[in-house]
């Protein structure tokens, strides 16, 4: 669980502000879902359309990007992101278990800071989430969870155990290489620059020149003097010099001629995308390792995330197997299960889900042509279903408003 484990602790304790702002101009995820349940925490739910626009969001934003290519497929990114739900759902059922109150004046304050930090005023603000198919109770109702988790984190991990000495150089011994500083070099150059639609041949003739400015330095040129006379580069007025660069700042077959080189020593011509360039180290400034007295204190931050983070996971493990988690998702077929058939252990079904015998079925009215009347049976889930397609209608069509169609909904929901 990489994507919710990492740093989870600092990042909920900080701010949520600017978080959220993000949410809202990558994706929508607070457009009303009515298509399947994947899981159950306690008497809330989680919708598959709540999942997948969280999904989306995050292969959408570029820090994400690379992992979900590289690392997750999309099925398992969706079990993460389900994982990530659930903790949050238990969390904030933690937090008002224990008697947290999240105030009117709270959630003011953070949407303060929303607008001040993001220089927004509060109709702008409501015209996005307006745009964005939401409104200001449904973002009202995340930053108060957001807020119910700060919290509770604060609470439970506010007190740090000291980290001993002889752990911080333990950690500092097995990893030096990360506190390494790297060499560097100072350079100069002399550098013929390609036109950007240059011809093959007017290429080729700025390379016959740059070769004869190299034997002009193998014959005993000076190389400043050489730079101010033929160098493109901005560098030509002092000489050529570049100054001390470090491992990565380069074009590669720059620094792979540069760090190979000596102190004074003169490359060979070297051809980039930009033209041809002679360089000249100048001095060479050997890499080190950081003495452990100036690294320790981040050292202490490493162990100290490291502890707090393996708290964070017992301490949700415990609260999960405190909860009443269902699971509806079947990602190998790509749907979300039928509530009666998901494979929840059958103890659990009998000892904690609720039970229906005849307030199973319910009955619809059905007219048919003259005065004849039909009556057909409907299961519970399909009775709710329905029920929620007409409110959804409802809702569409501007006869009930959000807040209203979100309450049934929710009321619908806690029915299965």
């Amino acid at each position: 669980m990489k994507i919710y484990s990492q740093s989870l602790v600092y990042r909920l304790i900080t701010t949520v502000a600017a978080f959220m702002f993000c949410i809202i101009l990558s994706t929508s995820i607070f457009a009303a879902t009515l298509d399947g349940i994947v899981a159950k925490v306690n008497a809330d739910v989680i919708t598959l359309g709540s999942l997948e626009n969280k999904v989306e969001m995050l292969m959408l934003q570029k820090e994400y990007s690379d992992s979900v290519d590289q690392k997750l497929t999309k099925k398992n990114l969706m079990k993460t992101v389900l994982e990530g739900l659930i903790t949050e759902k238990i969390q904030i059922h933690e937090a008002k278990k224990i008697g947290m109150v999240v105030s009117d004046e709270d959630i003011q304050k953070k949407l303060d800071e929303i607008y001040k930090t993001n220089n927004i005023t509060y109709k702008q603000f409501e015209s996005m989430l307006l745009n964005e198919g939401s409104s200001l109770d449904d973002y009202k109702e995340i930053v108060s969870n957001q807020i119910y988790i700060s919290r509770l984190i604060q609470m439970q991990f506010s007190s740090t155990t000291k980290v001993g000495e002889k752990s911080l150089k333990n950690y500092y011994r097995k990893n030096k290489k990360d506190f390494l500083v790297s060499e560097k070099i100072e350079l100069s150059q002399i550098m013929l620059v390609k036109e950007k639609n240059a011809s093959n041949k007017e290429i080729q003739l700025l390379k016959i020149k740059a070769d004869e400015i190299f034997q002009l330095i193998k014959d005993g040129g000076t190389f400043s003097n050489l730079a101010r006379k033929f160098s493109d580069d901005v560098s030509a007025h002092l000489g050529g010099k570049i100054g001390i660069v470090s491992r990565g700042t380069m074009l590669p077959e720059l620094e792979s001629a540069a760090f190979d080189l000596r102190e004074g020593e003169v490359s060979r011509l070297v051809e980039t995308v930009n033209g041809f360039h002679i360089i000249k180290c100048d001095s060479f400034i050997p890499g080190y390792a950081k003495a452990y007295k100036i690294v320790k204190p981040e050292i202490e931050r490493i162990l100290n995330l490291q502890n707090r983070e393996k708290k964070y996971k017992k301490w949700i493990k415990g609260l999960k197997e405190k909860a009443f988690i269902q699971y509806f998702l079947d990602l190998e077929n790509k749907k979300v299960k039928s509530i009666r058939d998901s494979n929840v252990i059958k103890k659990q079904i009998r000892t904690q889900s609720p039970k229906f015998n005849k307030a199973d079925h319910y009955t619809k009215k059905l007219i048919k042509k003259g005065k004849h009347i039909k009556y057909e049976v409907l299961s519970n889930k399909r009775w709710i279903e329905n029920k929620l397609k007409k409110y959804k209608e409802l809702y569409t069509n501007g006869e009930i408003s959000k807040k209203l169609y979100s309450i049934k909904k929710r009321q619908l929901l806690e029915k299965l």
